[in-house]
């Protein structure tokens, strides 16, 4: 009896405490819900809750769409998260960005943004009150961007984590995150090809093809070189994003997140390697070494391995996103994760510590990025594994998953938050410092400004667009009112003004100068280290346009206006006759030409002038949109001119991973107005191909890539093979019958190998060691009596990347071999870095081959890249309109 009253006892202890404890769990749930309903946290789901699984888990992706939607709920139900839509993507999806901060930094979100606006001398340096102000009040403002290359997709996921915790979470660290920074997200700088990737893994997922890459570009246009748009800013996506860096927040830090590849080193982060740009401020360089060391301690200290800094990339270029902001004051970082295979784990044998292994050329030392993981199978051991101050923990091999890149960004990203509210108020000073003195300075010239004429340019057109780059990357550009004189030289009404007083002036000077690439030795008697990337980038000379650097203020005379849009040439139509004239100079004039004969016109075209017969409403609206002088003509076309009819033009476009060359030269074709269709490896087969088309573009590929294709019983069967001999066969049916052949790079060599063409390829078989250039500007001379040379000048700039120049050989009677362009016998280079240079002294850049009745084009010298070659954009044009037409040397009868 007392053993059951104490059992009885007990349970009623058990059940009063139980109901004791529900009770307090009811109220303490009560209290959480409305502190959590206080702070406009309760509705935001947990990612995990939300996407239905745990980001990162094995063969799982977050899509673009509901990643979207989740960042939507999440800024509906937090008042620390604001959510903008900056734009539509080239394909229509939005492309978002957050604000994040603490809820009273939100509220007067507008306060903040102009002090930082002032920060950045906006509207004039800020007053020793507003600078003192904003060192007191003003909040760190930090842009982060993500996976703008699609398959580098785990940024894109990190991403939700990471908001998710600034959202809900309380604790000291993201408080004090949330009140001393404004952090402005970009989680996905790709959104088009996020969507690609997403749907191309899950539809390959658990097949024979899961490991195949994907076979298109994973953007609409530019794939992989999504990055290198950040000077031209053709694409939507780079545009959307200079706007909010360089016109809406003027961030003073900017990291952009990246994965790299799949054999060495874990995680690059800051400092990158040398040489340094000269135009850069030297604080810039030392605070790239401090957020990025913090991000580099605290994965130590979470005990990651495989941590590099000083490897690979380097301070120099304009090429990857974030370190441009490196030349506008803005603390520039990259971090660059090892790969799994998209959502998939990879593995890797384990090294050996002190036994060597065969090199692999991994990411992880100066030397390469290596493989990614693609093909499935098991990666061989790691062969840098020697420990040194930049990689104290090698990484020494093993499982490697999505998951592992999200915990790498997400420490990463956190730790420069952290670090970067610790600094707050240094950052501001002395960002301040290096804003004040980059103005300061300009005052005592030296140059004191730069001078874009106008009329004497060959293109005006380009000057105009050339001015509208620099504006979009947040340069005030004036325009003087009057003629002046500067530095001894007379300069017209209406020409260009850049003053260097102002806070951006860093990035106009590097972006048109020339540029010396730096020599770097590891040792005084080491040899040269090779650049990593572009040497490259003055926009002068790739657009076709003069400047002057002017060294002595400018007089008090000179009157200027700011430009506060995009300049526009003036246009008109001048007279009324049966034909008119206008000026063959330049890209925009074959945009013109391509509207008049789309209006029913025609066209004929002999050195730097257009005769035109078309409609006075279509003249008219094309003098207006597009700047153009027409005048009526005093006679027809001379003897000579070629006639032209709008092109019918093919770009093949492979299943080869996707042609960056051809999304470049397809972009660039649609926007210059050109007929074109897309053509694959199916409907160049099918033959019969010159019933549909004047002339057909091999994009820079490989002879071997373009006859095989994707070979492999991982490659989908519709995306297997290329051309084959079917196809050559096609391609030579086509020129056999009045066709014309474009090829641009290393197409060429399908020209030569396949269809005789005699020239030779000087850089076939050349070493690395003998010639290199990975990416220069060089000096270029064009025939411009050829008809592939109309409207170019005779001396001017192409970029060229290691793509084949030639010699001539004997051919027969029956061809016309002419050389369209060529290097100069001295001094090839005019701006960056190339090995080899006496090599291509002399050498043909461009050739043609005309076999009666069809034609040849090779272009060594690819005149389209990355649609930043507007001086030599005409040369491409002009190929095309001649597949058109078998007037040269005569005048239509019913001229």
């Amino acid at each position: 009896m007392k053993t059951m009253n104490r059992h009885v006892a007990s349970a009623m202890r058990h059940h009063v405490a139980s109901a004791f404890r529900r009770k307090a769990i009811a109220v303490g749930a009560f209290v959480v819900t409305a502190v959590l309903a206080v702070s406009g946290q309760q509705a935001v789901p947990t990612p995990e809750q939300f996407f239905g699984f745990r980001i990162g888990a094995d063969n799982k992706l977050a899509r673009w769409d509901k990643i979207v939607d989740y960042m939507k709920q999440v800024s509906g139900a937090s008042d620390r998260v604001r959510f903008r839509e900056l734009g539509r993507t080239t394909n229509d999806n939005p492309f978002i960005a957050l604000e994040i901060s603490s809820p009273d930094t939100l509220k007067n979100l507008d306060r903040y943004k102009q002090m930082e606006r002032k920060l950045y001398f906006q509207g004039g340096a800020p007053t020793d009150a507003e600078r003192d102000q904003i060192f007191r009040e003003g909040k760190a403002v930090v842009v982060i961007t993500n996976s703008i290359h699609a398959t580098e997709i785990g940024a894109s996921q990190m991403v939700v984590e990471l908001v998710h915790r600034l959202a809900t979470d309380n604790s000291p660290q993201v408080k004090k995150i949330l009140d001393n920074v404004i952090f402005v997200l970009v989680p996905c700088l790709n959104p088009d090809g996020q969507i690609m990737v997403t749907d191309w893994f899950n539809k390959n997922l658990g097949t024979p093809f899961e490991t195949s890459q994907i076979p298109y570009l994973y953007h609409p246009y530019v794939g992989h070189d999504n990055n290198r748009d950040m000077y031209m800013f053709t694409q939507k996506e780079s545009q959307h994003t200079a706007r909010l860096l360089w016109q809406d927040w003027f961030p003073s830090v900017w990291l952009d997140e990246h994965q790299m590849g799949s054999n060495g080193a874990r995680i690059f982060v800051m400092p990158a390697t040398d040489p340094i740009n000269p135009n850069v401020h030297p604080l810039i360089y030392r605070w790239n070494g401090i957020l990025g060391q913090s991000q580099a301690a605290a994965l130590e200290a979470a005990g990651k391995e495989g941590i590099i800094y000083n490897s690979t990339y380097t301070n120099f270029w304009q090429g990857a996103m974030a370190w441009s902001g490196w030349w506008h004051n803005q603390i520039g970082l990259l971090t660059e994760v090892a790969s799994a295979r998209v959502a998939a784990p990879i593995d890797q044998q384990r090294a050996v510590a002190g036994r060597a292994a065969a090199d692999q050329g991994e990411g992880g030392g100066r030397g390469g990025r290596g493989g990614r993981g693609e093909s499935g199978g098991m990666l061989a051991a790691p062969t840098d594994i020697n420990p040194r101050t930049e990689y104290p923990r090698p990484w020494m091999g093993g499982h490697w998953t999505l998951r592992d890149i999200v915990d790498y960004e997400l420490i990463a990203t956190m730790a420069l938050l952290d670090t970067v509210a610790d600094r707050r108020e240094a950052l501001l000073e002395q960002i301040y410092e290096v804003n004040r003195v980059t103005v300061e300075n300009a005052k005592k010239g030296d140059p004191a400004a730069i001078l874009i004429p106008v009329a004497t340019q060959h293109d005006p057109h380009e000057a105009a667009h050339l001015v509208e780059k620099l504006q979009m990357a947040g340069v005030d550009v004036y325009r003087a009112d009057a003629a002046f004189d500067a530095d001894g030289r007379q300069y017209a009404a209406g020409t260009f003004v850049i003053p260097m007083a102002q806070v951006f002036a860093r990035y106009a000077k590097d972006i048109l100068e020339k540029q010396t690439y730096p020599e770097v030795r590891r040792s005084p008697t080491s040899p040269p280290e090779p650049p990593y990337d572009v040497t490259a980038w003055s926009l002068g000379m790739l657009l076709g346009v003069e400047h002057a650097m002017v060294h002595q203020p400018l007089p008090d005379s000179v009157k200027l206006v700011k430009l506060e849009a995009a300049p526009k040439i003036d246009g008109h139509v001048a007279g009324n006759g049966p034909r008119y004239v206008l000026d063959y100079r330049g890209a925009d004039a074959a945009k013109a030409l391509n509207r008049l004969l789309k209006s029913g016109g025609q066209a004929w075209l002999k050195g730097d002038r257009a005769w035109v017969s078309a409609p006075r409403k279509a003249l008219d609206t094309v003098a207006s949109e597009l700047g153009m002088q027409i005048k009526a003509a005093d006679g027809p076309a001379p003897s000579g001119a070629m006639a032209v009819k709008a092109p019918r033009v093919a770009m093949y476009s492979p299943w080869t991973g996707g042609n960056m060359d051809e999304g470049w030269t397809r972009w660039v074709l649609e926007q210059y107005e050109f007929n074109l269709t897309t053509v694959h490896n199916a409907e160049i087969r099918a033959g019969k191909l010159h019933d549909r088309f004047d002339v057909l573009i091999l994009p820079d590929q490989a002879p071997r890539s373009i006859v095989d294709g994707a070979t492999g019983q991982n490659i989908r069967p519709e995306y297997r093979g290329g051309i084959g001999d079917e196809g050559l066969g096609a391609l030579r049916e086509f020129v056999a019958q009045g066709g014309t052949l474009v090829t641009l790079g290393a197409a060429s060599d399908l020209a030569i190998e396949r269809f005789g063409v005699p020239v030779k390829n000087l850089k076939a078989g050349l070493t690395r060691d003998q010639h290199f250039a990975p990416g220069t500007i060089l000096n270029i001379e064009v025939d411009t009596a050829s008809p592939i040379g109309y409207g170019v000048e005779p001396h001017t700039y192409g970029f060229y990347n290691n793509s084949p120049f030639f010699s001539l050989l004997e051919g027969f009677s029956s061809q016309k071999l002419s050389v369209v362009a060529r290097y100069p016998n001295a001094d090839v280079v005019a701006s960056g870095w190339l090995k080899g240079e006496d090599l291509m002294e002399g050498r043909a850049a461009i050739v043609s081959l005309e076999t009666n009745p069809g034609r040849i084009v090779l272009f060594g010298l690819r005149p389209q890249h990355r649609a930043q070659t507007h001086a030599t954009f005409p040369l491409l044009f002009n190929a095309l309109y001649l597949s058109t037409t078998d007037q040269i040397g005569k005048v239509p009868s019913n001229h």
